[in-house]
């Protein structure tokens, strides 16, 4: 997933993906701000925990919120962010001795900023990068690895062993291939399908579940004069978020052999692995995806493989579907387009459509909000008083009515259990397994990803049959495992 934010565009364009904290005992005694920071702090429950390693000290925790940042309203965004500085605040008064500092990002290229800021050793102590990133940075130190303390007790949340205060299943999604996790995921977003419910209603059309009621549905859409779904394969989102749901519905009865971590997830080493064993992708998989891709873009607008507003069709009502993330919904709350709208998931790829699906539908859903905390590696060394004191403060944050509010703030789904979803963020938390994968755009390498946007264009286009489609596809699959085996030789061990 991209770079993350709280604007109307963010849910949208993102994804191209979440993981603080001393050991502390509980007493008695009530809870009293004027005290030093060693002596105690509440938890949502009332009770009182002791925190003896937070440090005395007086020090400044420098804080890079990204989405979260603190600020008034502007005209890109008319949101007000505060609920972080109402925390920070909070915070500072339970630990007189910290002061939370909170860092803007301005640079336009979030991969050369961090570099930068882990050669020079000045980072800030807390920033946000995409869980992705730390998986080819990793092997650098430039992270530090989080598990030991997700293993402590979280004083803000009964004293419970923090890992197990995450939903299940969202710390593995964010650990790197040596099997660490090096980054806290507070919050996630999901991706559904938005439809005008006046476009339904009028064509007594019901939500689908399985590909042929979806195809069903379009083709009747069509037939009225509307398109059907907006879509294009230039965008930065559509094309990528198809391939991530109909590649991960093919495989995820197929995981055993190559999912060697056993969370659930293939992560970059494991494809890579697979790739070279000859055990992914499966040719017939990749070929019967496409195939139904072929017939799916039939009710894309015309020029689907050029430049289009997705948003501005739907929105005019011109197109009756849209694929976007969970908090575009809130945008539709607050707008008026002149029509009602519902959510729903991507169907299931039904076997009798395509024999090597698994049968079941999934779900775009993962820890790529703003709330994706990581702390830098050499502090461990310089200076160890302070990572204790920052992990004390994420802590604090991950306690779950912290999380509700941080999450309200961003419409964004926290990953805390107990923690609140926002109000009209429902349709997003479903019984539905999550994707496995990433789509082409995150899967492997650049050059791969370039390769896989242009095969899919020349085939779509009618250029490319689908056998030269499939061929070429399985050559850039081996070639990419190549490139990624050879810069990251462990991960064939």
């Amino acid at each position: 997933m991209g770079k993350c934010s709280l604007s109307r565009f963010a849910s949208a364009s993102v994804l191209s993906l979440l993981l603080l904290i001393s050991a502390c005992s509980s007493n008695n005694s009530k809870a009293d701000p004027t005290l030093p920071a060693s002596s105690v702090a509440p938890s949502e429950t009332g009770q009182v925990s002791t925190a003896p390693d937070t440090p005395t000290k007086d020090m400044t925790i420098k804080f890079d919120p990204q989405g979260y940042l603190p600020r008034e309203s502007t005209t890109k965004d008319p949101a007000v962010h505060k609920v972080m500085q109402e925390l920070a605040d909070e915070y500072t008064k339970l630990k007189p001795n910290i002061k939370i500092e909170f860092v803007e990002v301005t640079a336009p290229d979030r991969k050369a900023w961090l570099q930068a800021r882990m050669l020079s050793k000045d980072a800030p102590d807390i920033f946000w990068t995409n869980f992705e990133e730390t998986w080819t940075n990793y092997q650098k130190g430039w992270f530090l690895q989080m598990d030991p303390w997700l293993n402590k007790p979280n004083p803000y949340n009964d004293n419970q062993i923090w890992k197990d205060t995450f939903v299940p299943g969202i710390i593995d999604a964010v650990r790197a291939p040596d099997g660490n996790a090096y980054t806290i995921p507070g919050d996630g977003v999901a991706i559904g399908i938005y439809y005008n419910k006046t476009i339904f209603d009028k064509l007594s059309l019901t939500v689908p579940t399985t590909w042929t009621e979806f195809i069903e549905v379009q083709e009747k859409i069509k037939a009225s004069g509307v398109i059907p779904m907006a879509f294009s394969t230039e965008s930065a989102s559509s094309g990528p978020w198809a391939d991530t749901i109909m590649h991960s519905e093919f495989m995820l009865d197929k995981m055993n052999d190559i999912d060697a971590s056993g969370n659930g997830r293939l992560e970059p080493n494991e494809l890579v692995k697979a790739i070279k064993e000859g055990k992914f992708p499966l040719k017939e998989a990749v070929k019967q995806e496409y195939l139904l891709m072929k017939e799916w873009s039939q009710q894309w607008p015309k020029g689907f493989n050029a430049q289009i507003d997705e948003e501005q069709l739907f929105e005019s009502g011109k197109a009756a579907m849209w694929m976007a993330g969970n908090a575009y919904s809130d945008y539709l709350n607050k707008s008026d387009f002149g029509f009602d709208y519902g959510v729903f998931s991507f169907p299931a790829i039904t076997q009798d459509v395509a024999s090597a699906a698994s049968g079941k539908a999934t779900k775009i859903y993962g820890p790529w909000g703003p709330a994706q905390w990581l702390v830098p590696g050499y502090l461990n060394q310089e200076d160890p008083e302070k990572v204790t004191a920052i992990m004390d403060f994420l802590m604090f944050l991950g306690s779950p009515d912290n999380m509700t509010r941080i999450s309200a703030e961003g419409l964004t789904i926290p990953n805390i259990v107990g923690a609140v979803t926002p109000e009209g963020q429902e349709p997003f938390v479903n019984d539905i397994p999550l994707t496995i994968m990433q789509g082409y755009h995150a899967l492997l390498d650049a050059p791969f990803k370039d390769k896989m946007k242009a095969a899919i264009q020349l085939y779509l286009n009618g250029d490319w049959t689908i056998d030269k489609f499939t061929d070429e596809v399985m050559k850039y699959y081996k070639e990419a495992a190549d490139r990624m085996a050879e810069a990251n030789p462990d991960w064939l061990k």
